[in-house]
């Protein structure tokens, strides 16, 4: 139960760092986004997946080796895929 509760805490914390560079990335809808992102349990997870996609590329960044730069591609990519994602949910 008490691992349930910390992983499930991990989560919420992950969604607020992944609004939280959204709305430094995007000033302008910081209230739009701070609203989906409370009432639309989907747009919630989707701030998850930024905030770990975000997190890859900080870690691969800093990673040296080939594949490193592949992988900060990769995720650069998905991230990007997700804030537009994100940002089509706007309206």
């Amino acid at each position: 139960m008490r691992s349930q509760r910390l992983a499930e805490a991990g989560v919420g914390e992950a969604r607020k760092r992944g609004l939280a560079r959204l709305l430094l990335r995007w000033p302008s809808k910081r209230a739009e986004l701070q609203r989906l992102a409370q009432n639309d349990p989907v747009t919630a997870d989707l701030c998850e997946a930024y905030e770990l996609a975000c997190a890859a590329i900080d870690y691969w960044q800093r990673v040296a080796g080939g594949a490193a730069a592949d992988r900060v591609i990769e995720y650069g990519s998905l991230a990007t895929l997700v804030e537009e994602d994100i940002l089509s949910r706007l309206h």
